[in-house]
């Protein structure tokens, strides 16, 4: 007797039976067809549903977005997920698999890009506001230190100049101007 056959027992025939169940399993994996009494797996179609569904999602977070606020409440969203559904399926249209990722991204990308603009704008705003505020500052009678200025009669110019210099003049000509903000 050889040492394979004595280390498991039946020998070479239990090999092979281990041999035939594991090709049987492959031949189903690979052909489903062609193994009696198996059923080929059947493709799956689209869930137009879930896609609507998300696509209302998105949409809404969209809107959201944009207009803080503006979007809506979940029953509304359901409602507007199951009209959809049906047009998604009457046209072919899978929103899970065939829309661009491009357009994804721009949908969930977009508002909070436009936000921060908002807020970028915002800053720069309101930085050139303090700006101006800053520059006008003892020489403008409206504000605080200038009011101040003005009733103690000090000098709005440094210490010590005797000739204005060109941005007390220009102050002084454009005193009389009407402001209007930046637009």
């Amino acid at each position: 007797m050889s040492t394979v056959e004595m280390e498991m027992p039946g020998g070479l025939d239990a090999l092979a039976g281990v041999v035939a169940e594991t090709d049987a399993g492959a031949a189903a994996v690979l052909m489903p067809g062609a193994v009696p009494g198996a059923q080929p797996d059947m493709p799956q179609g689209p869930d137009y549903g879930r896609g609507a569904a998300g696509m209302v999602e998105l949409v809404r977070g969209m809107v959201d977005g944009f207009a803080p606020g503006a979007g809506w409440d979940n029953a509304t969203n359901e409602r507007m997920a199951a009209s959809l559904a049906p047009v998604f399926e009457k046209y072919g249209w899978d929103v899970e698999r065939a829309l661009p990722c491009e357009l994804v991204a721009l949908m969930v990308c977009g508002p909070v890009l436009y936000q921060s603009a908002r807020v970028v704008a915002l800053k720069i705003q309101t930085d050139r506001a303090a700006q101006l505020r800053a520059a006008r500052g003892i020489t403008d009678p409206n504000t605080i230190a200038g009011a101040a200025a003005a009733q103690s009669g000090s000098p709005a110019g440094p210490q010590g100049a005797g000739q204005p210099t060109a941005a007390e003049t220009l102050a002084r000509a454009m005193a009389d101007v009407p402001q209007f903000p930046d637009m």
